[in-house]
């Protein structure tokens, strides 16, 4: 069977060249080359004059205040900064007995006294303690040890019974090692 002629007429006619892959690529990278040449040339000729123009300017700003404050002026002022800021740094770290006393009051048992009390490094305190019964002791020593925001460890060396005729009741020391929020100002 013979091919139709129409379809002989289509095979026999060649195909428009169409532009390949290679042609694409190469304008593509012609494009960002010339975007990348136009970016080059507004950063250097355009970007770079205003940002030496604008610190030119602010050169001479800074020249017209230092001239205009006189240099005994300029001492004083260093001399005043440097004070503020030292205390500063010396009452961020300083340390608050008053904060201390408060978290001591609003952690003690109701019948439970302080005899003595010393502070044996900066976070740590030891108290020598009274108290009108044992279970006042050991509710004391459960609320040191129940504060572990600001109890790192609690040691009871010694407990003692009352003696016969002592009005003190059952004593106790205690050596609290404290987070040092307890007694600093501010944290850092």
């Amino acid at each position: 069977m013979a091919l139709p002629e129409k379809v002989i007429e289509q095979l026999g006619r060649e195909s428009p060249k169409t532009p390949g892959w290679a042609y694409g690529a190469m304008l593509f990278g012609g494009g960002i080359f010339f975007l990348a040449v136009v970016i080059y040339a507004g950063l250097t000729f355009g970007y770079q004059p205003y940002l030496a123009s604008a610190l030119s300017k602010t050169q001479a700003q800074v020249g017209v205040l230092s001239n205009s404050i006189s240099p005994s002026d300029q001492t004083q002022l260093i001399s005043f900064y440097s004070q503020i800021s030292n205390l500063q740094s010396l009452l961020q770290n300083h340390v608050m007995a008053t904060q201390f006393f408060t978290w001591l009051e609003n952690n003690t048992e109701a019948n439970v006294y302080y005899q003595q009390f010393s502070f044996q490094s900066q976070d740590m305190v030891n108290l020598s303690v009274s108290a009108a019964t044992e279970a006042d002791v050991n509710q004391q020593i459960a609320i040191f040890e129940n504060s572990p925001e600001e109890v790192v460890s609690v040691s009871v060396p010694s407990v003692g019974a009352p003696t016969l005729g002592s009005k003190t009741g059952w004593t106790f020391n205690a050596t609290l090692t404290l987070q040092p929020s307890v007694f600093l100002a501010s944290t850092q």
